[in-house]
């Protein structure tokens, strides 16, 4: 079976971007959408049509100001993550049917917030919570399913994190884009 991977960003090394959903509903003037910008990735819901210019720059993260790397491609919030311009010109034909790219001005130069809406279940007999009142992911399994998805999210798992198989890996590497973590263990410690 194709491994599976749980994309992470490692915030000591890398710059994050510090948008959050206000900041795009103000840039937008949309504030009546917030909501839908706090649930990208979430729910199923394209939001290109509420796009527009949005403005920002990469930042250190607050618990690590040392951080100095400006990521090829990177997680930005749960399942979306952000796409350079190289990043994008290898993965936006393949991630078409995946989610959308909505692009951003970055520091003067052009990403994309990918918003993930590719959603895959994961296998339910090898996949519990360890506390279903909270519902903490205790085991998480995906099927042969996933191995033939370049990056997916999982509602049953909170839409927590982006998934991805092994090609997305081997191409992240090909073209070295660096800024994603590929973690074998599905579930976050």
């Amino acid at each position: 079976m194709n491994q599976i991977y749980r994309l992470t960003t490692d915030p000591a090394i890398y710059k994050e971007i510090p948008l959050d959903a206000e900041d795009i509903a103000d840039q937008l003037n949309a504030d009546a959408h917030v909501m839908d910008f706090v649930y990208m990735g979430v729910k199923e819901k394209k939001i290109a049509d509420l796009w527009g210019e949005i403005v920002t720059a990469f930042q250190p993260s607050p618990a690590f100001p040392e951080a100095i790397k400006v990521p090829a491609i990177s997680v930005w919030t749960g399942p979306n993550l952000v796409f350079s311009e190289r990043a994008y010109a290898v993965f936006h034909l393949m991630l078409a049917d995946y989610g959308e790219f909505l692009p951003i001005k970055v520091s003067g130069f052009t990403y994309y917030l990918f918003n993930n809406l590719s959603d895959l279940n994961p296998v339910l007999s090898k996949s519990f919570y360890s506390n279903p009142d909270t519902q903490a992911v205790g085991a998480l399994e995906f099927g042969n399913g996933a191995s033939q998805k370049l990056l997916f999210r999982s509602r049953w798992e909170g839409c927590t994190a982006s998934f991805c198989n092994q090609k997305f890996k081997d191409l992240c590497e090909e073209f070295e884009l660096e800024g994603l973590n590929f973690n074998s263990e599905l579930i976050a410690n």
